[in-house]
């Protein structure tokens, strides 16, 4: 095969595992394809140690997060930590339903109902009927909602720089590209299995071929 035509047929592949279609996600891509890999595959108790220990690697690294932006949030006395995941997520949503941005969040429905309404007798954000659905209420984010984003940005940047400290911006960039595609089938499929039982849970995730 020529090496053209397998490039074409490599960025192809490309284009249906990733949504940034740029040709320095691309190389990413494709450099992280040619690493060696095991010449016979792991045991399903390996697989499932190597993946405890991912898990607990990027849980801690979270939680340090999450401690670094909760003390940020209450040095410039703004309100909760959980406000600005909400505000920004329904930033980049648009606007949607306020079950929309439930299943977004992965919250439970009380949950997430308590801090969707906290924030509209904020007046950060609106809800309006929809007009193809009478009882179905959407939501978006005010100006005031944009301003409290914006003092969250202003610390949120520093606690970023915190949690990386240290770490080369490749190997940041190959961590995204290489866990992308587990946080996307995670985030369509986990929505879908979310009120089920576990043992039905398991199956249909375990069932699910994308």
């Amino acid at each position: 095969m020529k090496p053209i035509v397998e490039l074409v047929q490599e960025w192809s592949a490309f284009e249906e595992a990733s949504s940034d279609h740029s040709v320095e996600a691309f190389c990413r891509y494709y450099l992280q394809k040619q690493r060696p890999k095991p010449k016979t595959p792991g045991k399903a108790g390996e697989r499932i140690m190597n993946g405890a220990h991912l898990l607990k690697t990027m849980g801690r690294i979270l939680s340090a997060y999450s401690l670094y932006f909760r003390a940020a949030v209450n040095h410039i006395d703004a309100p909760p930590a959980e406000s600005f995941y909400y505000l920004n997520s329904l930033l980049n949503l648009g606007e949607v339903r306020k079950s929309d941005l439930i299943n977004h969040m992965f919250a439970e429905t009380t949950t997430g109902m308590e801090v969707i309404n906290r924030l509209i007798r904020e007046q950060k954000v609106s809800e309006r009927t929809s007009p193809d659905d009478k009882r179905a209420k959407l939501i978006t984010i005010t100006d005031k909602g944009l301003k409290a984003l914006d003092e969250y940005y202003k610390v949120s940047g520093k606690v970023v720089e915190m949690t990386f400290k240290g770490i080369d911006d490749d190997v940041i960039m190959d961590c995204f590209e290489m866990l992308k595609y587990c946080e996307q089938r995670n985030s369509t499929v986990a929505i879908e299995v979310k009120n089920k039982p576990f043992d039905q849970m398991y199956d249909q995730v375990m069932a699910d071929r994308s």
